[in-house]
């Protein structure tokens, strides 16, 4: 006859699971709580969102072609902590690329957590009416190279040095003229799984998907490469 054998916890280990138990729950109840607005952080790629954004194109403030064969379209947030570390990442994957890649942004202002998120979108897109793609990309360079800095008068200072006229720059902000613009992003994303920043789609002729977090280099290169070698 076989002997049946009890498994039992010794005091050590059971403190030890409890307290795995204690952290799940603590992690569980900071998502549940953070709502539809929280940032999407670091780590791990959240599971990748089927999703049917617009296509890129020459509208879109893009680094690149937007006929390339890949096309990463980040949903962003000037405020947002962790959209200023994959920024970085995202503009090296580019000019790693050949060519073979773009990067469109696209705005996601999380207004309940990110104050000064919006009035820079708006500023941003100001800044582009007066000097193009290439002074959008100069100013979003600048506010993630220092969120500290984020107001009013800085946009104002970084559209002038940039070689905007200053009493246009200031009508179109005071005015709102791309608020609509602005909510036309966010709205897209929100439809299309984006419920924190950054979120970016990797959009290819095959179809697109979405992937949350601020992935490290290695790792974002390893989602696109999964994504390319799709059936």
């Amino acid at each position: 006859m076989s002997e049946n054998k009890t498994f039992e916890l010794t005091p050590s280990v059971s403190i030890i699971i409890a307290g795995v138990i204690i952290a799940l729950a603590i992690v569980f109840a900071n998502t549940r709580s953070a709502g539809p607005a929280a940032a999407a952080g670091t780590g791990q790629p959240a599971p990748s969102t089927a999703t049917n954004v617009r296509a890129p194109s020459t509208k879109d403030h893009i680094v690149g072609s937007p006929d390339a064969p890949l096309v990463l379209i980040e949903y962003s947030d000037f405020q947002c902590p962790y959209c200023n570390v994959v920024h970085p990442t995202l503009r090296r994957i580019v000019e790693e690329s050949d060519g073979k890649i773009a990067w469109v942004y696209r705005h996601l202002p999380l207004d309940t957590i990110h104050p000064s998120a919006r009035p820079a979108a708006l500023a941003s897109e100001c800044v582009a009416e007066q000097l193009g793609q290439n002074g959008f990309w100069k100013f979003a360079d600048a506010i993630f190279a220092d969120q500290s800095k984020m107001s009013a008068d800085y946009y104002t200072q970084l559209a002038v040095q940039f070689g905007a006229d200053k009493t246009k720059f200031n009508a179109c902000v005071v005015s709102n003229k791309y608020a609509s613009r602005v909510d036309a992003d966010a709205q897209e994303a929100q439809q299309n799984g984006g419920q924190g920043t950054p979120y970016t789609v990797l959009y290819d002729k095959k179809g697109q998907t979405g992937v949350s977090g601020a992935l490290p280099y290695a790792t974002f290169v390893s989602v696109i490469k999964s994504f390319q070698a799709r059936q």
